[in-house]
Order: C-alpha cells, then sequence, then structure tokens
C-alpha cells in the first residue's frame, strides 16, 4: 500500500520505526521510498495490511499518515493529497452535550467524523470535547459549531499545518497560495473584535491550533474497536476512505 505522512517530511528510517510501532506487525515491514515523501509499506501477512489500512486513523509526530491501496501507474510527483484526518477540540462543552449522539452531528458538521476520543465519549475529559474528523485540504476548515443554542470555537490539533490567513490545512501563512490581497486601514469586515467583561474576543474568522509535546512512542491514540458499549470509538462507514 502507498503511505504519506501529511504536513511533515520524515526520515526513512525513523518513518519505518514508528510504522513497526504502530502496527505491530507479525512479520518483517518492507517500506520503499518513492520521492515526494511517499513510500510503499509491503506486508507477507494479510491480517496485518487489514489493520493498516482499515484500523486508523494513524499519526506519526503528530501528523496524519495517509494510507491507501496500491494502484498502477502511480506517479508520486502527480499525486495529489485530498482530504485529512486531524483532531479537533470543542472547549468548554457544556457536559449535557458529551453525547455520542450529539458529538456524531457535530463531527458531520465539521466534516467525516472518524472517532470520538474516549474520555470524550465517557464524558471524563472534562475541558473539551475531543474528536477525529476528515476534512477536505481544499476547503477552510470551520471555526465554530452550532450545538443546539450553543455556539462553540473549533481549535484544531497539530504543528504548522493550518493557514491563518485562508484558513485551510497543508501549509502555514508564509507559503500560502490563497493569500488574499491586504486590506485597507478602514477595513474592518472579518476583524472587529467585541468584549466580554472588558476583554477583547478573538474575531470570529480566526483559526486556532493548539500544539503540545508528544510522548515518546505514541503515534496513535489509545483506541477501541467494536460495538458501542459507552467508551468505544467511532469507525469510517463502509465506502468511506482517507
Amino acid at each position: 500500500m502507498i503511505v504519506k505522512v501529511f504536513g511533515k517530511k520524515i526520515t526513512y528510517t525513523y518513518l519505518k520505526n514508528k510504522l513497526v510501532d504502530l502496527w505491530k506487525p507479525s512479520e518483517p515491514l518492507t517500506l520503499i521510498d518513492l520521492g515526494c515523501e511517499y513510500f510503499i509499506a509491503k506486508f507477507s501477512n494479510q491480517a496485518s495490511l487489514h489493520k493498516a489500512l482499515h484500523e486508523g486513523p494513524w499519526f506519526v509526530a503528530g501528523n496524519f499518515l495517509s494510507v491507501k491501496k496500491w494502484e498502477q501507474n502511480f506517479v508520486p510527483d502527480t499525486s495529489i493529497l485530498t482530504h485529512t484526518a486531524i483532531w479537533a477540540r470543542l472547549p468548554q462543552l457544556p457536559t449535557e452535550f458529551y453525547d455520542r449522539q450529539i458529538l456524531e452531528k457535530v463531527g458531520e458538521k465539521l466534516g467525516s467524523l472518524l472517532k470520538i476520543d474516549t474520555c470524550t465519549s465517557a464524558a471524563l475529559r472534562g475541558h473539551y470535547a475531543h474528536i477525529c474528523i476528515q476534512v477536505s485540504l481544499e476547503k477552510p476548515v470551520k471555526t465554530r459549531v452550532r450545538i443546539g443554542n450553543h455556539i462553540k470555537r473549533v481549535v484544531y490539533e497539530g504543528d504548522k499545518i493550518l493557514c491563518n490567513d485562508c484558513g485551510r490545512l497543508g501549509h502555514t501563512l508564509l507559503k500560502c497560495p490563497h493569500k488574499q490581497m491586504a486590506k485597507q486601514p478602514n477595513d474592518d469586515n472579518n476583524t472587529t473584535t467585541t468584549k466580554t467583561n472588558g476583554e477583547p474576543t478573538k474575531p470570529a474568522t480566526s483559526w486556532q491550533v493548539v500544539t503540545f509535546p508528544r510522548k515518546k512512542g505514541a503515534g496513535k491514540m489509545p483506541m477501541q474497536n467494536g460495538q458501542q458499549h459507552g467508551h468505544n470509538h467511532l469507525k469510517v462507514p463502509p465506502g468511506k476512505s482517507i
């Protein structure tokens, strides 16, 4: 199958070690560098291949690992990654919204819901709800979502993956291909701030990202598969792929 780490250059040795740590194949993993940050991962055991293809999403050094079946006539320098998976936080979410069905609907508003953090589904996290979603790289990500009568902000997790100008994932402001024309000094559209308790708030179009140090060997959030038993995660519906 073909793999690529989204948004970050990873050395061959580091990537191979991380993939072995993530997938724990029962046989030696063969990894071939195709160039342009694309690699071929080969398995001799069908069960190991199935796990790598279907039990994600996977993350390497905090960045999404795109995986797909091998395709004929694949050319790395012309291949375009159109979607990515990313963890999103909903800070200060009222506890009554820590409900599987509600969070499913929230995830679908933001993109395609992949999984819900165990602590979130069990309402144990407290500070924020934590969901993994698949989003398009061609559209700005959403900064807010309506839940009942509440409008909650959305914070995305990652390192140098979100442009604060166009709101798209995959690049930063310095390399933004969608840079907007500089606004005139008197043009305050989308930049007006309001005050809450005397303190200015961020504008409605402000995209926010949170980064944090990851523990050694932490490539994939703890997951459980299977039917719902209060703490299980959502699986990607059949027919959907990344």
